[in-house]
């Protein structure tokens, strides 16, 4: 008589994916002026979203509120159901990391000090030998490495970039907000950099919110964009839709935009 075989363990529930943000009605106010009127999105794990406008729409403000660095009137910021809250360090430990469109940078330390720096501040319980190890895997993931013990202010803006991206890697995100990146670079600067930051997005998981105004590298990009327009949310649709559609072409992305 055979006896009774033990149940298999039930498997596992795998991992949810990481980095999903929620924006609801985010409403930031100067004064009289109301900079952002209720705005809402949401962001998906892994998901690059673009988001264009005019210069005035708010794109910066909303980066701002987004990462603690400006305290909204109203609204909610969530990243993966958790509720964002209190100053940028707070935000940073939570999981999220911001890019300016200036390189912000310590002049006076070399690339691996700037890049141990943001391994300091975004991973305070991670053991030296942890946040060595993953200094150095940013550096050779970004192309920095042999960069290493030069002066960070004595790099061109490109490589400068690049370090200010690769700090803000080394905090661990699981997102990464992206103020015009971009900006400042030639062609062949922003082919270069576009593919790096594609490459980042899809080797380490993350989430991006990209604020981009050169029109190409941001379709080429995005799986979503959205165009503010004097605080509201104009449109949120996949970058063939918004290119097609002539009228926000004309006010939003200006007739000369470019292809």
């Amino acid at each position: 008589m055979s006896l009774p075989q033990a149940a298999a363990p039930a498997p596992s529930p795998a991992p949810m994916p990481q980095g999903r943000l929620e924006v609801r009605g985010l409403t930031v106010r100067f004064g009289t002026m109301t900079a952002l009127d209720g705005v809402g999105f949401h962001v998906e794990p892994g998901e690059t979203f673009g988001i264009a406008g005019p210069n005035g729409a708010g794109k910066s403000t909303l980066l701002a509120a987004c990462t603690g660095h400006l305290r909204p009137a109203a609204g909610e910021v969530l990243l993966d159901g958790r509720l964002l809250r209190g100053r940028p360090h707070a935000f940073c430990h939570a999981g999220v990391a911001r890019m300016f469109q200036i390189p912000r940078i310590f002049a006076s330390l070399d690339v691996r000090e700037n890049v141990r720096t943001g391994a300091i501040f975004g991973r305070p319980g991670a053991t030296p030998a942890a946040a060595r190890d993953e200094v150095e895997r940013i550096m050779d993931q970004t192309g920095l490495a042999p960069f290493a013990t030069r002066p960070a202010d004595s790099l061109p803006l490109l490589a400068r970039k690049k370090v200010m991206l690769a700090a803000a890697l080394a905090t661990g995100p699981r997102i990464l907000f992206m103020d015009e990146p971009l900006g400042g670079l030639n062609e062949a600067e922003i082919e270069e950099f576009s593919a790096l930051i594609e490459r980042i997005r899809a080797e380490r998981g993350l989430s991006v919110v990209l604020v981009e105004h050169k029109i190409r590298a941001l379709v080429r990009l995005s799986g979503r964009i959205m165009i503010l327009n004097f605080g509201k949310v104009l449109r949120i649709d996949r970058p063939a839709a918004i290119l097609s559609d002539p009228e926000i072409i004309r006010l939003y992305l200006g007739k000369r935009h470019e292809h």
